[in-house]
């Protein structure tokens, strides 16, 4: 199940992304093969038209595509409209977020679900917000230009950032959409995307955690799979009224089935299909180590607080499970990576693509650059990732307050990238949004940050002198939680509105020690900037570009967490000598819930136990498919051909784990939630037949 953080989580040591493990994946690279079946995350502007008409028989028209596009939706990973009237589908996991904002000890949307019997019941996510593709256009020429005659790598990386904040800035300012400049292709091209964007999110219905999430962390990317992980939205316009979409995806007249060709528009996080030998080699032997490491202690740490009490467990829901979800599938990565034979097969491609480059008459050496760069990265990994504010903590809100005020007053060449302008208006909203925040929680993840920080850095290191001062990381995380206020908004407002003066003149605890821990962590990131984002970028470029000249759009870029296109079949699949159908019912749901005599995680909600008499048990509830899906594409909508909408992207399977690296259409396979089962639980079990008559209208 990927869980909307992951695409930030994940936090890919190398400023481009990925490298097939399969031979064909990157043979079609280098113009030495075809691709494979219904492989590739494919960019709208240039999508898999040909591919898909030769494999399926199926026209892609410039209506079809531009009608997908228009109802795809970014709502931290991804969704779509599904009325005319705002309504926003996305998977269940995707709302927790949502949920936990919104929840209390007194309401616990988690453990009861939750349906608006009309709009004026629906719930606001503080902070949230979503928006759509509108169009983009190539500006390659302008940022390559920007910093071609740079002389060193500090003055480059400067000036090709800049190019972007200025490129961004005049869009936004021409247009008032929100723009931004995505990297394609390693650095062979840039896109600058302009986006509608919509700041007012309301929940509508989400079932119950434990029937979105049945069987737990035990059937985590498993199949077959029994899981209502599916949650709707309602999304608003600044005069408060629903928006009306250009486009939205009406239900299909004929339910999927096997064999049927079908379509998936998401945000996949990140792949690693480009990523050289030495760069895989660091990832394998360094940095996922590191992350698995961490994921570990923060499991352990929030299982213990959770034992505390049942309103621990319902404060620390949310982040165990994306700390158990990022743990299962980096493990999987991991996994992935030490496959003898995919290094082998790796180094092989690796030579081959040395020689076509060898022959184009191309000069220098950008792997050796690329392994030199690495080389220094992985040197100061530890430092860099212990020097932190941990992930989505409140000292992580202070850092970004700090960071934020000395950063705006910087040219934007100068800016870590987080905070260039463009980026500003969405963490400016998570800033002040009136989320809560939990005393005890904070002190323990926050003890758990410095522990960390203990175990990776030297005991005289400056960041443990600062954060710790001679004492224990839980006394130390008490003395500066203890009295701070950065956990009350009006606080967050003042400070973010005040600038570096409200930031200097602050005697809060937690901003004090923002202050002190700052300029080490820029110090850090623009260090890696200068010594390895900007020389990989530059020898990536000249690969890309070697690539792009062979094959041109004929093989799709990696995925950015921008909008991206798959396709692929409804199929089953056989592993490890075991037969595997293309979907589960509601009645298998019941079935395995009973076989495990309801004990946790394999227990159902009442509604859904209480469901038989009235869902017809043969209901599909969870298909597979071949569409490729990695974090990020959570909630994205599957369609058929008329681009009608059959089913809902929630998981992957084990076999697909390592589809960051390569894919196999063999058993790797999507996991969705078929529609037949969303509507059946509006319709018969929630009590909610107005939403689903609002999702079967125009169908």
């Amino acid at each position: 199940m990927s869980h909307p953080s992951l695409t930030r989580r994940r936090r890919r040591p190398f400023p481009f992304r990925g490298t097939a493990l399969v031979a064909s994946g990157l043979w079609l690279a280098l113009g030495l093969g075809s691709a494979q079946a219904d492989e590739g995350m494919w960019t709208f502007e240039h999508a898999p038209v040909a591919q898909v008409r030769e494999r399926y028989g199926v026209n892609l028209t410039p209506e079809w595509l531009a009608a997908l596009r228009a109802a795809s939706v970014n709502y931290g990973a991804s969704a779509s409209f599904v009325s005319e009237r705002g309504l926003l589908l996305t998977n269940h996991h995707v709302a927790l977020r949502c949920i936990d904002h919104i929840s209390s000890a007194t309401r616990d949307i988690a453990a009861t679900g939750f349906v608006a019997a009309t709009q004026a019941d629906e719930i606001r996510c503080p902070g949230d917000s979503a928006r759509v593709l509108v169009s983009n256009e190539d500006v390659t020429a302008t940022i390559v230009a920007a910093s071609a005659q740079a002389g060193s790598s500090e003055v480059r990386n400067q000036q090709r950032k800049a190019a972007i904040g200025q490129l961004e800035a005049a869009c936004t300012s021409s247009t008032g959409l929100r723009c931004e400049v995505v990297t394609l292709y390693s650095g062979a091209m840039y896109q600058l995307y302009r986006y509608q964007e919509w700041d007012d999110v309301r929940l509508v219905f989400a079932p119950e955690y434990q029937a979105a999430f049945f069987g737990g962390d035990p059937d985590n990317f498993v199949f077959p799979r029994f899981a209502l992980d599916a949650a709707l939205f309602r999304v608003y316009d600044k005069a408060g009224q629903p928006v009306r979409p250009a486009h939205h995806l009406r239900l299909a007249s004929t339910p999927a089935k096997e064999g049927d060709v079908v379509f998936s528009a998401g945000h996949p996080g990140n792949t690693d299909r480009l990523l050289t030998l030495a760069q895989l080699t660091a990832l394998r032997d360094v940095f996922l180590p590191l992350q698995i490491s961490s994921a570990r202690a923060q499991q352990a740490m929030l299982h213990t607080y959770s034992q505390r009490s049942p309103e621990a467990a319902r404060q620390a829901l949310d982040k165990l499970f994306g700390t158990e979800n990022w743990l299962k599938a980096t493990l999987g990565e991991l996994e992935a990576l030490k496959q003898p034979e995919l290094v082998a097969r790796k180094a092989a491609d690796e030579a081959r693509f040395r020689s076509a480059y060898a022959q184009q008459g191309l000069a220098g050496d950008p792997w050796s650059d690329i392994a030199a760069a690495s080389q220094r990265q992985t040197a100061n990994a530890k430092e860099k990732w212990a020097v932190a504010f941990g992930y989505k903590t409140l000292f992580a809100m202070a850092g970004d307050l700090v960071a934020q005020a000395y950063e705006r007053q910087m040219p934007q060449g100068e800016r870590m990238a987080d905070y260039r302008d463009a980026a500003l208006p969405r963490l400016e909203r998570r800033l002040v949004a009136q989320v809560p925040y939990y005393r005890d929680l904070e002190v323990a993840r926050l003890t758990q940050v410095f522990e960390q920080a203990q175990r990776l850095l030297p005991a005289d290191h400056v960041y443990l002198r600062a954060s710790l001062g001679g004492s224990t990381a839980p006394v130390a995380a008490e003395r500066w939680l203890r009295s701070s206020r950065v956990d009350e908004a009006e606080v967050r407002q003042q400070l973010l509105k005040g600038g570096v003066a409200a930031i200097e003149a602050s005697t809060d605890p937690l901003i004090q020690l923002a202050r002190q821990i700052y300029p080490l962590r820029r110090a850090l990131v623009r260090a890696e900037e200068v010594q390895v984002d900007t020389p990989v970028q530059r020898a990536a470029q000249a690969l890309g570009q070697a690539r792009f000249t062979l094959n041109g759009h004929a093989v799709p870029p990696d995925a950015t967490g921008t909008l991206r296109l798959t396709y692929g079949r409804v199929a089953g699949y056989t592993s490890n000598g075991q037969a595997t159908p293309w979907k589960t019912t509601w009645g298998g749901w019941l079935a395995r819930a009973d076989s495990f005599d309801q004990r946790p995680p394999f227990n159902l909600p009442p509604r859904i136990a209480n469901s038989r008499g009235s869902v017809d048990p043969r209901t599909p509830l969870n298909m597979v498919s071949t569409l490729e899906s990695i974090g990020g594409s959570s909630g994205s909508p599957v369609v058929n051909q008329r681009g009608e909408l059959v089913g809902l992207i929630f998981d992957s399977n084990l076999e697909a784990l390592g589809g960051s690296y390569g894919y196999s259409e063999e058993t790797a396979r999507s996991i969705a939630v078929h529609t037949d089962a969303i509507v059946a639980a509006l319709d018969k079990v929630y009590g909610a037949p107005a939403l689903a008559q609002e999702m079967r209208q125009g169908r």
